[in-house]
């Protein structure tokens, strides 16, 4: 006897059948096109100011460079946009060599009145093969200059590493840019250049300036939901939410803590600073896709990013969660332009945020089990843990994180361990040190005193070290410097519970997402899903 679910089955199998041909036909049609085209690359990168151009920015650069190198052997055309351009002035700010203090007396003196901080040097850029400076002109130009050669089947890559401003008017995406001389380039002026490059030429961008998340509406015409999408298909891989800013800019290149670095060298095999990338391939097999790039830089970056796709901010705009509301952004199409929102929840069958992590994470992509076993095991959960359990640590952590960072200091005077309550025990110390020693109150004569080198120095050392106030000044630096280390341990693992939960939500979106939108957002979200998980050269089948 015929049950009324297979009564359900049979009635629906045209409709299913229909649309599993459409999905396989079209992502067919999207491999033949993808791969049969030439890429293009286009890199933006640098600062605003010497001030504003960290080393580091240039060691993207440079290390992207090389990525380019290994995975396009026959070469490929890239317009690189850097800082300054061609300009021989002195625009990097890089560390300055240190250089050892003339005793162990003037270093602990350096110690104390707090000039052992590393200095800074500037000097000119070594990006080779730069098409100009980092202006909203120049970057403009460059993808005009594009349209001229771009066909149907080519692809465009965007890199960006630089800076970024958040949105300053009544749309919270339109993020920014920051060029050099500070000119600012918008999301949505950046939306409607590439708005005029051919339409069957899809676009990726992978962004790590601060705010960079904005950007993600640039799948949308003039960067604005209400247009509609974009005519081409465009995705990005975000550093960072639209909201915050995102780690990296520094004038050191020792530490490449920073979200490109992972996600470009995750093609490599390892990090701009030779970190080994392991457990890159999530599916296994043998190739390395833009998405598994994206989970591996989400899984072992310990920064304060939360990292996030083109296709993920597509289901916060057009999905939703049932009895779970924090997945809503501002500026997400009304219910009423909704499939179906007319009914409920419950009418619709759509799924709860419920569940252990084995439960959401089989029904997500290779690539996202990969993250939430990777990101369960780094917290010490079970993967039986239940999604309720998840969220209340995530918000344990997050008032964990908000008491170290009191306990750090760095609340400004008058707050609980803030300027205005604690020193390090450095003023009473120097205070000691002056009245002991008058000819040291100034820092500059210091070189000019025989008596603080040679065996008349190290009898100094001695002495300051037996200076009543040493020993607390001492335990304070000590203690404030674990204080620093909990308060950073306890921001990094909020920022794991975030990319956690972040990446679960998406999980339960995307389940969700086909009973809430119209067949033609449903192909374009298959769409945006499957140009995220292209292969950054498809045409090199030397995959490591």
């Amino acid at each position: 006897m015929q049950t009324d679910f297979e009564a359900l089955i049979r009635k629906l199998y045209p409709a299913i059948r229909a649309l599993v041909l459409f999905v396989i036909g079209f992502t067919a049609t999207y491999w033949e096109t993808s791969v049969s085209g030439k890429d293009y690359l286009l890199t933006i990168g640098g600062g605003y100011e010497p001030a504003g151009n960290q080393a580091s920015l240039e060691a993207n650069v440079l290390f992207f460079q090389e990525v380019v190198t290994e995975k396009y052997p026959g070469g490929v055309e890239h317009q690189i946009f850097f800082a300054d351009g061609a300009d021989s002035q002195e625009d990097l700010q890089v560390m300055a060599p240190r250089t050892d203090p003339a005793s162990p007396a003037i270093a602990l003196l350096d110690a104390a009145f707090a000039l052992d901080r590393p200095s800074l040097s500037y000097r000119n850029h070594e990006v080779p093969n730069i098409s100009g400076p980092i202006s909203p002109r120049s970057i403009q130009s460059g993808l005009d200059e594009f349209a001229k050669r771009l066909s149907d089947g080519d692809r465009l890559i965007i890199y960006v590493t630089a800076h970024g401003g958040p949105a300053s008017g009544k749309d919270p995406m339109n993020t920014s840019i920051t060029c050099w001389r500070k000119e600012s380039l918008s999301m949505r002026k950046f939306s409607d250049w590439l708005d005029r490059l051919p339409n069957s030429v899809p676009i990726v961008l992978v962004m790590a300036q601060c705010y960079c998340g904005g950007f993600a509406n640039t799948m949308f015409q003039g960067g604005d939901p209400s247009n509609g999408f974009s005519k081409a298909v465009r995705v990005g891989f975000f550093a960072q939410r639209f909201d915050l800013p995102a780690a990296g800019c520094r004038p050191d290149i020792e530490n490449d803590e920073e979200y490109s670095s992972y996600f470009w060298g995750a093609f490599l095999g390892r990090s701009r600073t030779g970190k080994l990338a392991e457990g890159v391939d999530c599916d296994l097999n043998g190739c390395v896709s833009l998405n598994e790039a994206h989970a591996y830089a989400v899984k072992a970056s310990r920064t304060i990013d939360i990292p996030l796709r083109s296709s993920d901010m597509f289901l916060r705009h057009y999905s939703r969660i049932a009895g779970y509301d924090s997945t809503r952004i501002k500026g997400s199409p009304s219910d009423s332009e909704k499939s179906g929102s007319e009914k409920s929840d419950s009418d619709l069958g759509l799924s709860h945020f419920t569940g252990d992590l084995t439960d959401i994470s089989t029904l997500g992509t290779p690539d996202q089990r990969v993250i939430i076993e990777a990101l369960a095991m780094q917290l010490g959960l079970p993967l039986d843990a239940e999604v309720i359990e998840v969220i209340q640590k995530n918000k344990a952590q997050s008032e964990v994180y908000q008491q170290s960072r009191l306990t750090a200091g760095r609340r400004g005077p008058g707050g609980a361990g803030g300027r205005g309550s604690r020193n390090s025990g450095r003023r009473e110390f120097q205070r000691q040190i002056i009245e002991s020693w008058p000819d040291l109150e100034n820092p500059k004569d210091w070189k000019d005193l025989p008596w603080l080198r040679g065996e008349e120095g190290g009898t100094i050392f001695d002495e300051l070290r037996q200076l009543p106030s040493f020993g607390a000044y001492q335990k304070s630096l000590e203690d404030r410097r674990l204080a620093r280390e909990r308060a950073t341990d306890a921001e990094l693992k909020g920022v794991q519970f975030r990319r956690l939960v972040h990446t679960m939500e998406s999980i339960v979106l995307a389940q969700n997402l086909p009973r809430l939108v119209s067949p033609d957002l449903l192909q374009r979200f298959q769409a945006i899903v499957d140009l995220e998980s292209s292969l950054f050269n498809p045409s090199d089948d030397r995959q490591p």
